[in-house]
């Protein structure tokens, strides 16, 4: 069971106050992580996908730069692949890894090609660039940095003291805390933990994958070790009331095509959820939800949101589930990532998500199963994601 008992936050032990909380945008994630790197008396670990140069991820890199100074070990693994996105959108300028590879030089060109091509608008993200501040991180003897490895790691998580968990989908950039250069403003979470036992779950469980069963990931590294894709399906083939699917990309994939449609067909209310406009992989988005709509006999609902929707997020009437983790070909088979599984009950947390959905629910329109997409870009798109 996705949902087996142990005595922490995660289940249904009493609950502190506090000790699992829903962090909605950057702009409640930041502050919380800017606080708990100046709290950190012992040891932080970071391990994000993208972190960019630019105003928010100047400010965690000075925040980081000064608990080191106070005598915090601090341990940042930033994945190399994440250049490639650092480089095609936004300022594209990578906090880490500003020298691209003749390869990544490519993929950006293709990427730049087809992608991020809306008008710029003005508005609070700046075009710092700060080869000092980088410098005195890489050098500072408190802090280790391992940036220059294509380990396919798309994990965003942090961890203080081993006292205090934060975990989720937000990455280190400024589109994170507000909006993005097209005006797109972002929804996304992370998971903050600070109750004992379900920290110590959370350690666990990245030394020896699979044995949690409120941290699912796909992990290269002590073994490896894929369960994503079968802890979505498990939930999706449990839910008997509705399943929600929030998902920033959505590949038509046969497995996952096949339990969801079995679920509406069984009774289940399916309602899936996509950004309007996608920076990547939009028309591949909607081939896969006019493809569940005709399949279902539009049992399933499908709805655009208004803005940049990043979150990874499925919730049934039992189970809610949200991280880094997308439905797409490339997420089960190559990249490292990590969601969290917790019971769907009347806990403050859950209610948080649920009020969440809701109000991502009322900033979407319906789509239907006319969907427009460029057949040849989705085509495209299916062989890189």
């Amino acid at each position: 069971s996705l949902t087996q008992p142990t005595a922490s936050v995660l289940t249904n032990h009493p609950e502190r106050r506090n000790a699992l909380k829903l962090l909605e945008d950057g702009k409640n994630a930041f502050p919380k992580i800017i606080e708990c790197i100046r709290d950190a008396h012992e040891s932080i670990l970071i391990n994000m996908f993208i972190w960019r140069n630019d105003s928010i991820g100047n400010t965690v890199a000075k925040e980081i730069l000064s608990a080191a100074e106070r005598g915090v070990k601090i341990t940042i693994s930033k994945d190399r692949y994440g250049v490639v996105c650092e480089s095609c959108e936004e300022n594209r300028k990578s906090f880490f890894n500003r020298k691209p590879n003749f390869t990544e030089k490519v993929k950006i060109s293709a990427l730049k090609l087809f992608y991020n091509r809306e008008p710029r608008v003005t508005f609070n993200q700046t075009e710092e660039d700060s080869g000092e501040l980088l410098g005195a991180v890489l050098n500072h003897p408190n802090i280790t940095v391992a940036c220059n490895t294509n380990k396919y790691d798309h994990c965003k998580y942090y961890v203080f003291d081993n006292k205090t968990v934060i975990v989720g989908g937000i990455n280190i950039e400024d589109k994170e805390n507000g909006c993005d250069y097209a005006g797109r403003q972002y929804r996304d979470y992370m998971v903050m933990i600070t109750e004992e036992n379900a920290v110590a779950e959370f350690l666990d469980s990245l030394k020896t994958p699979g044995a949690s069963e409120h941290f699912k990931m796909n992990i290269k590294n002590p073994v490896y070790h894929f369960g994503m894709k079968e802890a979505y399906l498990e939930l999706i083939r449990q839910a008997e009331e509705y399943l929600t699917i929030v998902m920033a990309y959505y590949s038509p994939l046969p497995e996952f095509e096949n339990a969801v449609v079995c679920a509406a067909k069984r009774g289940v209310k399916v309602k899936i959820v996509i950004p309007a406009k996608a920076n990547f992989q939009d028309n591949l988005n909607k081939k896969t939800v006019s493809r569940l709509i005709g399949k279902s006999n539009g049992k399933i609902k499908v709805c655009g949101f208004d803005g940049m929707l990043h979150a990874k997020l499925l919730m049934s009437e039992k189970t809610i589930s949200l991280g880094s983790c997308n439905i797409t070909k490339k997420a089960f088979g190559q990249l490292d990532e990590l969601n969290v599984f917790v019971p769907n009950d009347e806990r403050s947390f859950a209610l948080s998500v649920k009020a969440s959905v809701e109000d991502i629910f009322r900033r979407s329109e319906p789509l239907e199963a006319d969907i427009r997409y460029n057949p040849f870009m989705a085509a495209a798109e299916s062989l890189l994601v």
